[in-house]
């Protein structure tokens, strides 16, 4: 009879510490999962704000009459006030007291955005060189990048804000053949309409922009904060 007893107390412990024990692994994925959303969701909220507000200031300035040239310099903060951005956030990451060890998922997206960078730092000169649109290719890289961390990370809202990005894109060579469509058009009418064209396509960008890195990049910070609090 104690054998039995003990055997039974034997049994229900076993199973008590299975159950802890996943509850534990459970706890410690939700953790994971809402860390990696939340520092996710800081890098696109920085990046997302930065180029759509650069973008804004740089469409009210040509369209108010500002010296092209000159307002031209500031969408160089794009990459100035996000890199230095980015150093941020990864310095606050690496000396937080709850730092948490880097996944392969981290460093998989990492590597993306890496490869991203300088693959688009290659195509940046390409484009000044063969006067190519920057903002189409900027676009259209960005979005890869979006898509493939959304898959890498398993959020969906990444991969669907990254194809739709991609679909938003194709927005500017539509522009451009509605250009050559109107050049049979009286001359001052046709310089006004190219550079009505032309300056809807910064407006194209922070849309795709907003699409791309704000809006998931909001979605991803919320849901890191619900997890952590559950």
């Amino acid at each position: 009879m104690n054998l039995k007893l003990t055997t039974m107390e034997n049994n229900k412990k076993t199973q008590f510490d299975e159950h802890r024990s996943i509850e534990i692994i459970s706890q410690m994925i939700a953790q994971t999962t809402a860390d990696i959303d939340r520092d996710s969701g800081k890098y696109f909220l920085l990046w997302g704000y930065t180029t759509v507000i650069v973008s804004l200031f740089e469409y009210f300035g040509y369209t108010s009459g500002a010296n092209i040239s000159t307002i031209s310099w500031f969408w160089w903060l794009i990459p100035l006030v996000g890199g230095t951005g980015t150093l941020w956030l990864n310095y606050q990451q690496n000396h937080n007291q709850e730092r948490r060890p880097k996944s392969y998922v981290d460093r998989s997206v990492s590597a993306v955005w890496t490869v991203i960078g300088l693959s688009y730092g290659m195509i940046f000169i390409a484009a000044l060189v063969y006067k190519t649109n920057i903002l189409f290719l900027t676009a259209v890289m960005m979005s890869i990048g979006t898509v493939i961390s959304g898959k890498i990370c398993q959020h969906r809202v990444l991969t669907v804000a990254g194809k739709a990005s991609m679909i938003l894109a194709l927005l500017f060579p539509i522009l451009h053949l509605l250009i050559k469509e109107y050049n049979t058009t009286i001359q001052n009418y046709c310089i006004e309409y190219i550079e009505y064209v032309l300056y809807s396509e910064i407006i194209i960008f922070a849309i795709i922009f907003t699409v791309m890195m704000i809006i998931p990049g909001h979605i991803l910070y919320n849901r890191a904060k619900r997890l952590r609090n559950a």
